[in-house]
């Protein structure tokens, strides 16, 4: 066979695989991980490729932009948000983008809620299953997979906020925008300023702060007030952790009872000496921030006024007789 006959099989051979290659990357479906992308008006196709291929919806920008490129497609995708999941090939992709915006729903998630409360405003609304997004938060690898730490389940850490989302959106989507934002944040709080408190302690810590604070003003006031308490060994005897336990048992009441404070659960910071294991609710920001900035105070005992505020003292004596002043 001639040298030249050889270049050219060769390079046919070439084209021929590189064809392939190029095909197969516009044809075969991808596995994606559940995605919104926001397209802006006017955006190019070179930077809706960039992003689709920065979130793996695809698998090469730049056979994307040939693709829309050849089809004539680059001059009709729509800007808006969208929404990507399950297995999609380039077309499909493309088909997506063509039809214009996602249809996005409201919903907020507020302060001081726990996995069962927030579990019920979201059923309520209709964007999960109250009890299969319950059993995905407490599922200990998810959580682990989503905090890089070792915890049992995401109490304390569905930031409460304003949450947009499609109608077909799932479980595992919602939660996990829900954790990226709490760490979103927090990125720039440092959880050790003091090396009293770990990360995990502060989020324990503040969780019960704001269960505690009606207004944040008093954030501070209330998280010196456990952290002396902490630093003396004294026990929290923390109401909030109580109203846990018993919602965890399926009763839900205003008021905590004497009884209640027996209550055997290693959350029932009466009975026992330290922070509960875990979170007891979601925490906002300023109650995460009371915790690693407190009040300087030598208050170690507060009791709610009858207003919505708290009122502070140093000595359980003082505590006592105020309270006794307040209620005459």
């Amino acid at each position: 066979m001639k040298p030249t006959r050889k270049i050219i099989i060769a390079f046919v051979t070439v084209i021929v695989i590189l064809t392939l290659y190029v095909v197969s990357l516009v044809i075969l479906p991808k596995k994606i991980n559940e995605v919104l992308i926001d397209v802006s008006k006017g955006e190019s196709a070179h930077s809706i490729a960039e992003k689709l291929y920065e979130k793996n919806v695809i698998r090469s920008k730049r056979v994307f932009y040939l693709y829309v490129k050849f089809t004539d497609m680059d001059k009709i995708l729509s800007f808006g948000k969208y929404h990507f999941s399950g297995k999609l090939s380039i077309p499909d992709v493309v088909n997506i983008l063509k039809l214009g915006k996602v249809i996005l729903r409201k919903v907020t998630v507020p302060e001081g809620l726990t996995i069962k409360k927030t579990a019920r405003v979201l059923s309520q609304y209709g964007f999960v299953d109250h009890n299969k997004f319950i059993a995905i938060c407490n599922d200990s690898l998810f959580a682990k997979k989503l905090t890089g730490f070792s915890v049992s389940s995401l109490e304390g850490f569905l930031y409460p906020e304003t949450y947009h989302f499609p109608y077909e959106v799932s479980e595992q989507y919602i939660i996990k925008t829900l954790v990226q934002e709490f760490f979103s944040q927090t990125q720039d709080f440092d959880f050790v300023p003091n090396n009293v408190l770990d990360f995990y302690e502060t989020l324990v810590l503040a969780s019960i702060v704001e269960r505690e604070a009606r207004f944040r003003d008093e954030q501070p006031t209330i998280a010196s007030v456990y952290l002396n308490r902490i630093k003396y060994n004294y026990k929290l005897q923390a109401d909030p952790t109580v109203a846990y336990v018993l919602e965890q048992q399926g009763k839900i009441r205003k008021k905590i009872f004497y009884r209640d404070l027996n209550i055997d659960s290693p959350y029932n910071t009466y009975k026992n000496l330290g922070l509960p294991p875990t979170p007891i609710c979601s925490p906002a920001v300023s109650a995460i921030q009371a915790v690693l900035e407190p009040a300087e105070t030598d208050y170690f005992f507060f009791f709610a006024n009858g207003n919505g505020r708290h009122e502070f003292n140093q000595t359980y004596q003082q505590h006592i007789n105020q309270q006794n002043s307040i209620n005459k």
